[in-house]
């Protein structure tokens, strides 16, 4: 069987169940079992699979098939400028968690001399390390209650050629921070905000494979905001800043939140027009 004939065959199997741009997709989990780049698998189309290259092949489309996440089959997921390593210990960063690294690099690209910041909850280090690229005079905090997800985070930073500007500490919220020696120019952070509720009616890719307690936030989706926000204050330098993503309905609910521990908060929308940060300066 040529490659495109196993691509043709792939596609057909991912269609069947349920999986959008199954053409494309079943490319690049070719490029993922045979470790070449999809230009040349598409530039030479009519070169045979070996038995193995098939067999390998065929697991990883079964893998999908499966509704695995496309990122974790292949390891890698691009944010911005950059590819992140990801894998079953951390969510797979969305294209709508950008926004809230261009706004904090807008509000801080004012602000001079070494930066001090803090992302709380990093998971991957989506957010925290695209930062210290961004700012090359920064230095980050990163903080997760996961042991899986710093390891992650500290392979990024490796591969990202910034692990000497990174201090990773595991711990809830801001706790780990308790004794730091300085305050930060900024804290982000991207909590779990999903309501349980609607979780459970999530897709599969979601439900099966990404972890639930990097999604999920109680009832109302508000238990780790509520209990995060009375905190940050004690973590802020004056003048620092702090940036939370939120679901598309709970702007009000978090702005209050906000409101009630001091801050006079900002709503900012992503592309599509839903409020997705909300922000603020202390």
């Amino acid at each position: 069987m040529t490659r495109r004939q196993a691509i043709a065959a792939a596609a057909a199997r991912l269609r069947q169940a349920g999986i959008d741009q199954a053409w494309f997709e079943a490319q690049l989990l070719l490029s993922t079992a045979l470790g070449i780049d999809t230009v040349e698998i598409i530039a030479h189309g009519e070169v045979d699979l070996a038995p193995h290259e098939l067999e390998k092949y065929n697991d990883v489309v079964t893998q999908r098939q499966q509704r695995k996440p496309l990122a974790y089959i292949i390891g890698k997921k691009p944010f911005l400028n950059w590819e992140f390593y990801v894998d079953e210990g951390v969510l797979i960063p969305r294209p709508e968690t950008e926004l809230l690294v261009e706004l904090a690099i807008e509000k801080l690209r004012g602000l001079h001399g070494p930066l001090s910041l803090a992302d709380i909850g990093t998971g991957s280090g989506a957010i925290g390390l695209s930062m210290l690229k961004l700012l090359p005079q920064a230095k980050l905090v990163a903080v997760d209650i996961s042991p899986a997800s710093l390891t992650v985070a500290g392979h990024n930073a490796q591969r990202l050629k910034i692990r000497n500007r990174v201090t990773l500490l595991q711990g809830d919220l801001l706790e780990p921070l308790k004794g730091w020696p300085e305050k930060f120019h900024c804290i982000t952070a991207n909590l779990p905000y999903i309501p349980l509720q609607e979780y459970i009616g999530l897709q599969p890719e979601i439900t099966q494979f990404e972890p639930e307690t990097a999604l999920v936030s109680g009832i109302d989706g508000l238990e780790h905001y509520r209990r995060l926000l009375p905190l940050v204050p004690t973590q802020l330098r004056p003048g620092g800043l702090i940036f939370v993503e939120i679901g598309k309905a709970q702007a009000g609910a978090v702005a209050e939140i906000f409101r009630q521990n001091g801050f006079r908060p900002t709503i900012e929308k992503d592309l599509a027009g839903h409020p997705r940060i909300v922000w603020a300066k202390i």
